[in-house]
């Protein structure tokens, strides 16, 4: 499953098609204080993510920035 069309509860296999239904890995390395979080993606939000940027497709998909922030959030006992 796509992780952003997941987090905001759409089909990401309808809105993209049959044809369209690969999965595409992405890495978003500047919005997590340095880390680097792998994330999967349909066509569609790969193309988002391209066309626009790592800040503008977090702040367009905002419940994927959280779950994110959640997961990767950095502690004070990393080091």
């Amino acid at each position: 499953m796509c992780d952003a069309c997941s987090a905001a509860g759409r089909n990401w296999s309808l809105a993209n098609g049959p044809r369209r239904s690969k999965m595409i890995k992405a890495r978003l390395y500047s919005s997590f204080n340095g880390r680097e979080v792998k994330i999967k993606l349909c066509y569609l939000c790969s193309i988002k993510l391209f066309m626009g940027g790592e800040e503008l497709f977090l702040k367009d998909n905002p419940s994927l920035s959280y779950e994110l922030s959640t997961q990767h959030a950095g502690s004070e006992f990393d080091f």
